[in-house]
Parts: structure tokens; sequence; C-alpha cells
């Protein structure tokens, strides 16, 4: 095994996010290592794999064992080969089960775990002290490189235990003292800041493959998203190139048997594909792929839309909602037979792979992909016209909030044996709300509005940080066993919450919306490590006022609702639609009240004014036109000086 650095006892790196990770000891990062060919059959005892909490760290503590951590996917090809060939040797179950304390994790059911203990990918092998700190990493092992790094681990700590004790108090006081020394991030969100973001994300694209990255090639929506809002407001074509050129390279990455998107390629021109797939992956291409259609009319994006909601409601729906993930491999649990590779697998027709067996199917449903396929099903339903994706959709948030919100807790991550686990995600209340959202434009229910600020309500008093700016990952009131005490920012998620709170700003007129959407940006700019695209997006969010229309009439009438539907239908990035109802809703939107008369009409709004009354959904289109050519030439940076629409 090569050693690095057995010097250096304890040391703080920068995480993903902008957040620490703890390192206690040297030998750190032990390169991944091949497997051997020799995958035989092994007729061994299990591990006793324990679940992560209080139970094992006490084990740990009390019979003074190193935890081995395995950070694992339900889809990760990888970590069923290291099941077979690592975790089944009989020399590696002995001395598992003997001398440490095997820990399981599933990184999609405890996000917040991943988000600490990650090591480059799935599966990280992690040997860990019984306080939870880092002394060892790896990813995939073969069964005696395994059993020699744990060897080497429990021997360094023996010698080594009163030193390592002592440094790990020193760096979590130092921790701390971060922490008190934190202050809210100071100074101006101001437009001058959106040209250097996108100057950035022009330096990382590549223009050989597509892409804002070299290898491996992830999916970027966020990303994507920006670029052709750019195009759509400045009518920049360099934006719209890269964002098409970039889609059209992505649908390497598209199954063209059963639709739906691999994970990401190992190559930099999108070959070579990691063939899990991820619902969370077909939610955020939908609504790219869907913006492509919108704005450029082209069949081949639409058809991308259709194919992937197929294999959506196939392979991941179910009546409790959507599933989370279909595993890369035809495997068979049997092990009679090897099973197929996803290399193998994915290349066939419809027929054979039915006869191979599919692949397992991950029937956990997780709050937060949920709530971005939910967003995805009712966008798409605005745009084509799809009922039956739009009536699920809204049945799972329902469902969701029902079996799964607590009052003063917030929404829980999953079900387990049919009760809420794992409360106190701050990714799950930021989607949710944001899809809370999209269900109140789709349908101009402001029970769904309501439901979303109940929400962000709830995120405010559980996860802000009042002293250094954002929000943390996950509460810091809940269950806090090895690093999930370290405060950690998902910068990302923060980003994502910035705009939920500019979008309630814009629908409600709430300045206290707007400041928090501003305080988050501030530590979001201040960070060392900045997520760009998604910066970008919240940015423009904030800075720029949406177009809002306005649909003015009764929503049992066939007229208005053809001019509400015409409505969502039209492509503006942003875009806001109400639906008053004279007989239940008031017809105020911060200073503007629109007249109730004999209807419907629809108007289409500015921050600076608002069209006159649009009686026929086919005038629709044009007038919005009007509107838009209107609005690109004068439209500026909003300020909360800016009269409402």
């Amino acid at each position: 095994m090569t050693e690095k650095g057995i010097g250096t006892m304890c040391r703080l790196q920068d995480g993903p996010g902008g957040g620490l990770r703890i390192w206690i000891a040297g030998f750190l990062l032990l390169p991944t290592l091949g497997l051997a060919s020799d995958q035989r059959e092994i007729s061994a005892p299990a591990i006793h794999w324990a679940a992560w909490g209080a139970q094992a760290f006490e084990r740990a503590q009390t019979e003074d064992k190193l935890i081995l951590l395995d950070l694992t996917a339900v889809w990760c090809h990888a970590c069923h080969v290291m099941d077979e060939a690592t975790y089944d040797d009989p020399a590696v179950v002995s001395l598992l089960n003997a001398e440490f304390i095997p820990v399981r994790v599933d990184t999609d059911q405890r996000p917040d775990i991943a988000a600490r203990y990650k090591h480059g990918g799935w599966p990280t092998t992690s040997v860990l002290l019984p306080s939870g700190e880092i002394l060892f990493q790896a990813n995939v092992l073969p069964p005696d490189a395994l059993l020699e790094a744990l060897r080497a681990s429990d021997a360094f700590y023996r010698e080594n235990k009163r030193d390592m004790a002592e440094r790990v108090i020193q760096i979590w006081e130092r921790v701390e003292s971060a922490q008190r020394a934190s202050r809210q991030p100071q100074g101006r969100i101001y437009p001058e800041m959106l040209p250097s973001i996108l100057a950035m994300m022009k330096l990382e694209y590549d223009p050989v493959s597509g892409g804002f990255r070299n290898a491996p090639k992830f999916f970027e929506p966020e990303a994507i998203g920006l670029a052709l809002s750019r195009h759509f407001w400045h009518q920049d074509p360099e934006w719209r190139q890269m964002a098409l050129f970039t889609l059209d390279q992505q649908l390497k990455l598209y199954d063209p048997v059963w639709g739906g998107f691999f994970r990401y390629a190992e190559e930099a021109d999108w070959s070579h594909p990691h063939y899990e797939k991820l619902l969370s992956i077909q939610a955020t291409n939908l609504l790219n792929y869907l913006e492509a259609y919108q704005v450029t009319g082209l069949p081949q994006y639409r058809e991308v839309v259709e194919g992937t909601m197929r294999y959506v409601t196939r392979f991941l729906s179910g009546r409790g909602g959507f599933y989370a993930s279909q595993d890369a491999d035809a495997r068979n649990i049997e092990r009679s037979s090897p099973g197929v590779r996803g290399s193998e697998f994915f290349a066939l027709d419809e027929s054979q792979r039915l006869a191979a067996g599919i692949p397992a199917v991950d029937r956990t449903i997780l709050t937060d992909w949920n709530a971005l396929m939910i967003k995805a099903s009712l966008r798409v339903s605005q745009v084509l016209g799809t009922m039956q994706a739009r009536d699920f959709a809204l049945k799972t948030l329902r469902r969701l909030y029902k079996e799964r919100h607590q009052p003063g807790r917030g929404l829980a991550h999953l079900l387990r044996d049919g009760h809420p686990r794992e409360f106190g995600l701050l990714a799950d209340q930021v989607f949710f709300a944001d899809a809370s959202l999209e269900a109140f434009l789709t349908t101009g229910s402001s029970h769904y509005l309501k439901q979303a600020e109940t929400v962000v309500e709830e995120v405010i008093r559980l996860f802000e940080d009042s002293q250094g700016g954002g929000y943390f990952d996950r509460t810091p009131s809940a269950s806090s066993l090895g690093l999930l005490k370290f405060p950690h920012k998902d910068l990302p998620v923060n980003a994502a919450l910035s705009t939920v709170f500019s979008d309630l700003f814009y629908l409600t007129q709430d300045p206290r919306y707007r400041e928090k959407a501003e305080r988050i940006l501030q530590m979001i700019m201040d960070a060392g490590s900045l997520p760009v695209a998604h910066a970008g997006l919240a940015l423009h969010r904030f800075l720029y006022y949406p177009v809002h229309i306005v649909v003015v009439g009764e929503k049992s009438d066939v007229a208005a609702r053809d001019l509400f539907d015409r409505s969502l239908a039209l492509y503006a990035p942003g875009k806001l639609v109400r639906f008053l109802d004279p007989r239940v809703d008031s017809l105020s939107i911060g200073e503007v009240t629109f007249p109730n008369v004999t209807g419907p009409f629809a108007y289409v709004c500015t921050d600076r004014l608002c069209s006159s009354p649009i009686a026929q959904a086919e005038e629709l289109p044009d007038r919005f036109q009007e509107m838009f050519t209107a609005l690109t030439e004068t439209r500026k940076p909003f300020s909360t000086s800016n009269s409402s629409p």
C-alpha cells in the first residue's frame, strides 16, 4: 500500500460546495486499484453491517474499534463488483466482523453523510476513528488491498491514539472558532457580477464536444438554462449555439430504445457512458430539452422529452410517486450466472433486453428528486398539454406533503417502514417549495403558493445561518455524529433557494423574500468555490423582473381557461402566470389592480407596464411579442424601488 504524508496528523481540506473535510493521519489518498479478474463465488458468512447511528458509534468507542464506512449506491456498478469480489472474501469478512465496526450508508438516502465523506466517487471506502474523523479513504479495492489498508490503519491508530485524540480536539476547536467568527457577507449584489459569471462559463465551455467541463462529462442543466435565457433576452446567437450543440452532443447518453438518460460519460466526447439512470437526471434533462423545443420548434427535441417521460412513466413511477433510480446492469441476484453488464445490455433491442432481464429499480421515493420530477412534469404539461403527467405530478406533490411534512420539522427525505425518516435536509425543503410554486403557476390555486410559503418559513427558522449568511445543508439541531457536526453549506442548493426567494417576492411583493435572496447571493459570491451556472441563474433571477401574464376570469369559464393554458405554453424564460378569479381572488398585485369587467382578459406585464386587455387566446403570441420587443429594448436590472406590474 502506498502511504502518503504519514507525518501529517491533522489537516483541513476544502470539500464540495465550499465545505470542509477533516482528515486525521496520513495514508489518505490511496489510488483506486483495479479489481482482480478472478471473481470466484465465495460461500462466506456475511459482514455484520451496522446502520449509521448512535449505536454504531457507541460500539466503536466502547470497544475501541475503527469504523469501516462503505458509502455505496443502489445503482453503482463498481459497488456491486466490490460487494462480490471484496466484501464476500472470507478474510475480509472475518477481519471486519472481528476488529472493526462496518457501517454501510446509501448515498441517495443520506446525502448529508455523502457530502462529508464522499471521496471522488462510489463506492467510497473509508476507515474512520471511533469518533468519525477520516483516517483513510479510497474507492474500489480488491480484497488484498482492503485487508492491507485495514491492518495498516488499525496499527497506525494503536500507535498514535493519544496524539490523534489531541489533534481531533484541536481541529474541532478550530472549526468552532471559525464558526463563531463568521460574519454576514457585506456589499450589495450589482449587475456587473453577471457578465463576469458568463465570461467564466465561456471559458469552461468545450467547443469541440459541447458541455462545460472536460472529461468526465456530466450534465450541466443550469448552464444550459442560463445560456438559453441569455439568448432569449439578449438575442445572442452564441449562447443559443452553445446550448443546442451541448444538448445535441449529450444525446450520446440517451437510451434510444427505452428513453431516458444515463448518468455520465467517462470521455470528453460523451463516449463510454455509465449506464445507471437516476430520476434527478431525467427531471433536469426534461426541462432543458423542453426549452430547446420551445426555442427551435424542432421535433427531435420534443421526441426526447416524450421519450424520457415514457421511460419515467414505465420504469420510475408507482402509486406513491417517482422511484429513485434504475441499475446499470441486469444482475442475477442468485449469482448462478454473471448477468449482463450495462455496456452490453443497453446495446440490445427491446425483445433482447426483456429476455435478459430488466435492471433493478430502486423504488425508494426521495423527496428532493420527486420534487424535481414534479416540476419537470408540470412544465411538460404546460407546453405539451399532457394532462396525465400533470395529474400524477400534483397527486404526488399532495401525497408527499401529507405523508412527510411535520410542522416545525419540515419534510422528511423518505419513508421507511411506512414512517417518515431523515428530517432536516435542506434540499428536500428547497426543491419541494419550488415544485409547489410550479404547481401554483400551473393550476392558479393559491393553496400551492401558501404551501410553498409554509415550507420556506420553516427553512428560514431551521436552516438559516443568521451569523454567517446562507443556509446549512441540515438542521444544526439534528443528530451530529462524526463529520455531521461539521457546518456545511451546499452552494448549488443555496442558489436554488435564492431563486425560490426571488420568485416568492415577485409573486407576493413581500420585500423580506428579496432580502433573503440577496443575502444568499452575497454568501455565494464570497465563497471560495463558485458554482458558476447555479450562481448565474440565481443572480439573473434576482436582477431582472420576470414577465407576468395575468389572466382575469372565472376559472370555470372555458374562454378563461383557454387564455390561461395559452399563457402557460408561451415561451419566456422565468415567466410567471397568474390566474385571478374575481369571485375568490384579489385583483391587485402590488400597486396594480386589474379591472373587474365582463371578460375574461389576459394582460402581459413587466415591472413598468402592462398591455391592454387581450380577449382572444389566439392574440396572445402576437401581443406577447410586441411586449417582448419593447421590453428587450428597455430592460434594466430590477430594484425594489421599481413599481410592481
